[in-house]
């Protein structure tokens, strides 16, 4: 049985138009509105679509659109970039997914001898379902020194990112804001399905997440969008205290994803990340 990641255009739409006030867009809010946002007539006539029209989209009655109807209507929703890509990518017709190479996960040797030689960083390659392939000591003390190290490299045990952010309380706990955290990684999440929609692996991500954790449940079903590719983060961690790091990911050309932690130079917050690859027990010891 073919699994499709949830990518429901009509209920995208609907959550994007529920958000816009009417105000943004020049309209007047004189009359009484029952539901929050705009009327789908509003967005049809803004977009040069027939109400009609847009109405079987939004209530799933059409599965697709033309590209360019898709991009109107995403001008009268005021859609930023990543929203707009990703409504492109599910109100597009559905083509059966290509038949690919096996993808087996494995690092090339340039891609291990670069996640070992960024010493002053937090490295670490995720495939694009956030699932960790390699870390360096850094990123593993940063993130998840309760874990083996070693957890990577066996692939039925891999560590998730997302999920680790979810459901396990020593990640969570790591983060000076965690509701800001929480969406960050759902937005993302929602951003990559609209590239992989026939991913079975995804697909059971999201449908475990969703029954384990009401707080991602919640997030899922607003439908926000956003491919969060780099930032600051601070974090509390238990044994160097508070770090501000700037976090950023690069595409690398196996298809893997490579994330990196840093600091400002010679900030004491680069000397708390430095202080990760310690091995603090073996000082106190002696």
């Amino acid at each position: 049985m073919e699994h499709i990641v949830n990518t429901d255009l009509g209920g995208y739409l609907r959550q994007m138009r529920e958000r816009i006030r009417p105000e943004q867009v020049g309209l007047e809010n004189r009359r009484s509105r029952r539901v929050p946002g705009l009327r789908r007539e509003e967005v049809a006539a803004m977009a040069g679509v027939s109400q009609t029209y847009y109405t079987r989209l939004e209530q799933s009655q059409t599965a697709h659109a033309s590209p360019q109807i898709l991009l109107a209507i995403a001008r009268a929703l005021e859609l930023g970039p990543d929203e707009q890509a990703y409504l492109l990518k599910i109100g597009t017709s559905v083509q059966a997914p290509q038949q690919q190479a096996p993808r087996t996960d494995q690092l090339s040797p340039s891609t291990r001898m670069l996640v070992g030689s960024l010493g002053n960083a937090a490295v670490a390659v995720l495939n694009y379902r956030c699932d960790i392939l390699a870390w360096n000591s850094q990123y593993h003390r940063l993130f998840a020194p309760h874990l083996d190290f070693g957890l990577p490299e066996i692939a039925e045990e891999r560590p998730n990112l997302i999920k680790l952010n979810f459901l396990d309380e020593n990640v969570r706990a790591l983060y000076g804001d965690w509701s800001m955290e929480s969406q960050s990684n759902v937005t993302y999440l929602r951003f990559i399905c609209g590239n992989h929609r026939h991913d079975a692996q995804l697909a059971g991500l999201i449908g475990e997440l969703t029954i384990q954790s009401e707080e991602f449940a919640e997030l899922w079903c607003r439908q926000r969008v956003a491919n969060c590719i780099e930032g600051t983060k601070l974090f509390d961690h238990p044994v160097v205290g508070e770090l501000e790091l700037m976090y950023h990911s690069a595409d690398l050309q196996d298809g893997n994803i490579l994330k990196f932690y840093h600091a400002v130079p010679d900030s004491p917050h680069e000397a708390a990340l430095q202080l990760l690859t310690v091995d603090l027990d073996s000082v106190r010891s002696r």
